[in-house]
């Protein structure tokens, strides 16, 4: 994979922003089996998931590496 790809200053403040969230949650193991806590940053977050998941970062990812991962 390519070390050129590159993120938007409002994407990195953005996946940075979530990735500090999913820190505070999931540092402390004992917050793994409190369903309300990892509901709320479920549904709090999700759009946010999604929105990397399938657009942002898939739409960065070499058509070689997509290929592979389609074929999986």
């Amino acid at each position: 994979m390519s070390s050129g790809v590159q993120l938007t200053g409002a994407e990195l403040l953005e996946l940075y922003g979530f990735m500090e969230k999913a820190n505070e949650l999931f540092h402390q193991p004992m917050n793994y089996s409190d369903s309300d806590k990892v509901e709320k940053f479920g549904q709090e977050n999700y759009p946010l998931i999604r929105k990397y998941y399938y657009d942002v970062l898939w739409d960065k990812l070499p058509d070689k590496v997509k290929e592979n991962i389609l074929n999986e």
